[in-house]
């Protein structure tokens, strides 16, 4: 299980899919990643004979190719459905604020009501509420890094 309750399960090319085709009975999954990573080849291995388009992994980078271009629900063998999706090439936060990525971070926007006019809410920003938090212990470090991180990428920073 994960830290958010999602389980975790980790399968080899071959292996046995009972444990995973228990989690997906009777639900509705959306299978998401990016393009070439296995969606399709998966969805073949769980319903026998739906023969989904795949493509050849590339020898020398060791990554497949996109070949899903729209998303298609299919029912599974054991009851509820699978979603494959066309794979994500890419994920841009340009048009992001930074605002929006710190509303995505309830449990730190608290933080910031003290910071001055203008913070960037960056590493070694002068008085900055959330770093003060995490000296306080009131906030885990990592958890500040990830919001910088997500927010350092919405402006390539």
């Amino acid at each position: 299980m994960s830290r958010w309750g999602v389980p975790v399960v980790t399968r080899s090319p071959g292996s046995d899919l009972a444990p995973l085709q228990e989690l997906l009975a009777d639900r509705t999954t959306v299978l998401v990643g990016h393009s070439g990573v296995g969606k399709s080849t998966l969805i073949n291995a769980l319903i026998p004979g739906i023969d989904r388009r795949t493509g050849e992994v590339n020898e020398v980078t060791g990554r497949g190719r996109h070949t899903s271009t729209s998303a298609v629900a299919l029912e599974l063998p054991g009851g509820g459905w699978i979603v494959d999706t066309p794979g994500v090439r890419s994920f841009g936060l340009s048009h992001v604020t930074s605002e929006d990525v710190l509303a995505a971070f309830p449990d730190l926007d608290r933080f910031t009501v003290d910071c001055p006019r203008g913070c960037p809410h960056t590493a070694g920003s002068q008085e900055c509420g959330l770093d003060e938090a995490v000296g306080r212990h009131e906030v885990s470090s990592a958890r500040l890094d990830s919001f910088r991180r997500l927010d350092a990428a919405r402006t390539g920073r």
